[in-house]
């Protein structure tokens, strides 16, 4: 009896594995949003009926890995030094925390969220939910360094901020798949990512 319930445990705990790996996979290649649960069961070679015994969607797949990424990235923009500006303690928060989680070959990444240059058949949405988590994440690692205006300012700055660090990231990891898709050697994420800032700063002239 124990022999067998060790079977199927070993059983459960290799499909979930084999289901994780083929979503990061697909993720991986043409993003998150465009990515559907039946493309993920065929790759795993099970049914959609049987992926939904594991998960409840795409994102119970990477709601463990994606949560602590989220809380590392909060944690590295609260201790930036206090005396750099907002801006410049998301900026440099979140460009540690890409180039460590793509050096982590195993890490479900952050900007697997953004959305694919090519959604195919998919309509137009709003940002995807994960990415919204990160922005509040973001903006809530920041409100203090904006004490002192007026809370609706401090706010208003505090997420103004955090969706143009999204905005970033979703650029960078969308070129990134763009040049991949074109058989085009691309620089990585963390790269992409800097020249990103670097663009917002020359555009704004600051």
């Amino acid at each position: 009896m124990d022999e067998t319930l060790g079977r199927r445990e070993a059983h459960k705990r290799a499909t979930r594995r084999v289901l994780r790996e083929a979503a990061r996979r697909l993720f991986e290649e043409q993003g998150y949003e465009a990515t559907t649960i039946q493309e993920i069961a065929r790759a795993a070679n099970v049914t959609e009926r049987t992926f939904y015994r594991y998960f409840e969607g795409k994102e119970g797949l990477v709601a463990d890995d994606a949560l602590a990424w989220i809380e590392v990235l909060h944690d590295a923009i609260r201790d930036r030094p206090a005396s750099e500006p907002p801006f410049v303690a998301v900026r440099e928060g979140l460009l540690g925390v890409v180039h460590r989680a793509e050096a982590d070959a195993g890490a479900t990444r952050l900007w697997l969220f953004s959305e694919s240059p090519r959604p195919r058949s998919l309509l137009p949405r709003a940002t995807p939910r994960p990415l919204l988590r990160v922005e509040d994440s973001v903006a809530d690692a920041i409100r203090g360094r904006l004490a002192g205006t007026p809370s609706d300012g401090e706010e208003f700055g505090a997420q103004l901020i955090a969706r143009i660090a999204v905005a970033a990231l979703r650029s960078a990891a969308i070129r990134h798949r763009q040049l991949l898709g074109e058989d085009r050697p691309s620089p990585g994420i963390g790269r992409l990512l800097q020249d990103a800032f670097a663009a917002l700063a020359e555009l704004s002239g600051a």
